[in-house]
């Protein structure tokens, strides 16, 4: 009696702890399932912001492309107008300011395009001293003249693994910066390039592996205080000494160093001026070296013609003004249609094409390709305030010589087009 009186108590037992079990069970799926709903909600909240900086990046892209279209004919129009001015004049003074103000806005809309590329960018190895040089070169005529710029680039191997658009934009940055910083006093700009090899302290703030190029570059400006250095990298932020503009550009600048495996540092000092450093690891394989282009624009030799391309009737007023200047013949056509009617009527007519990329009825892409079918052997330069689906690499596959992004100067297109001619009278 007292034996079947203990099974059920037993079994009561067994029946409790599975129930408990289950119970534990059940808990755990739950607890599983409500982090499944909350990575469920924060990778939506990810995708959120993925799409709204796609979004941003698409339209800070298309505002960029105006801007540059609305740039290119200032800044062509500045430049032949100055061309016939007396430079002790006002007016030549007024010009003057106003070209410097424009090409400002033009490196405002470059970091613009940098924030709206967000995709990894090709890198090659390339020389990276004939880059400077030439940038140095740019920009020493837009530089006030109490500013001097010295360069120390004496490396005997100067090669480095990247992008020659960004590291261009990690330059001009910098010296912009170090101008800014001097502002309308007298100065000087020193860049030096160095190849250095890490010994075995810690050297840096983040220890390099191998040989690595540094480029520096210092002014003799106003300097900057430690809270200054300590948000210098930070677009949010922005004291007396330095303004938005000049934030975003360093920010930006940053990114671009840290994208190509490099690292960037600042000392300075109140009134002492500043030196900003970069630092970039040292290309050591056997890939063939890019090196940039440096052909020097020439008169043409000749009365040659060019067939210029653009929906935009400001840049084909400006822009044919300045070809015939140079001494060409030019047809300018804003619609891409009638172009190619009038280009397959008389193929062997022009001697070089100039097209814009953007265009309602045919874009200069599928223009261009059906150009060459045509004649294969047409020089053809391809210009566009801005791209998502184009670049130099892809111009270049399709057989276009140059590529020419606005707003361009009439240096920058005198030499696009010396490039295009000269590559077309090679053996």
């Amino acid at each position: 009696m007292a034996e079947s009186a203990k099974k059920p108590k037993e079994q009561l037992a067994r029946e409790l702890t599975e129930a408990k079990r289950q119970i534990a069970e059940m808990e755990g799926l739950l607890s599983g399932y409500r982090r499944m709903e909350e990575e469920k909600k924060d990778l939506e909240k990810r995708l959120g912001e993925i799409q709204r900086m796609d979004f941003l990046g698409r339209l800070s892209g298309e505002i960029a492309h105006d801007i540059n279209n609305m740039l290119y004919p200032i800044i062509i129009d500045a430049e032949f107008l100055l061309e016939d001015l007396p430079q002790e004049s006002t007016a030549h003074q007024i010009l003057k300011q106003m070209l410097s103000a424009a090409r400002r806005q033009k490196d405002l809309v470059n970091q613009i395009f940098t924030f709206s590329r967000r995709g990894e960018r090709e890198r090659n190895p390339l020389e990276i001293k004939p880059l400077i040089r030439q940038i140095l070169d740019s920009l020493q005529a837009t530089l006030p003249e109490a500013i001097e710029l010295k360069q120390n680039l004496n490396v005997p191997r100067d090669i480095v693994k990247g992008d020659p658009q960004q590291l261009r934009q990690i330059i001009m940055n910098l010296v912009h910066n170090a101008a800014e910083s001097i502002g309308n006093e007298s100065g000087t700009i020193e860049v030096s390039l160095s190849r250095v090899q890490p010994g075995p302290g810690p050297d840096l703030p983040r220890k390099m592996e191998g040989p690595y190029l540094e480029l520096s570059v210092s002014d003799t400006g106003k300097g900057m205080t430690r809270e200054a250095m300590e948000h210098i990298f930070d677009p949010s932020y922005a004291s007396g000494a330095t303004g938005r503009s000049t934030m975003l550009g360093l920010a930006i600048t940053k990114g671009m160093v840290e994208d190509h495996g490099g690292e960037i540092t600042i000392e300075s000092e109140p009134e002492r001026g500043s030196r900003f450093t970069v630092r970039f690891p040292a290309h050591e394989g056997p890939e063939r070296v890019v090196r940039p282009k440096a052909v020097k624009a020439s008169r043409p030799r000749g009365k040659k013609r060019i067939l210029l391309v653009d929906d935009e009737d400001i840049i084909l007023s400006s822009i044919q003004r300045v070809l015939m200047r140079l001494g060409y013949e030019v047809a300018a056509v804003n619609d891409s249609v009638e172009a190619l009617e009038m280009f397959t009527r008389s193929p062997q007519a022009f001697d070089l094409v100039i097209t814009d990329l953007t265009m309602p009825r045919m874009t200069g892409a599928e223009f261009t390709s059906r150009l060459l079918a045509v004649r294969p052997d047409t020089p053809v330069i391809l210009s566009t305030g801005f791209s998502d689906v184009m670049n130099e690499r892809k111009a270049k596959e399709m057989g276009i010589r140059e590529f020419l992004v606005k707003p361009a100067g009439i240096d920058e297109l005198k030499s696009a087009i010396s490039r295009s001619l000269e590559e077309g009278n090679r053996p």
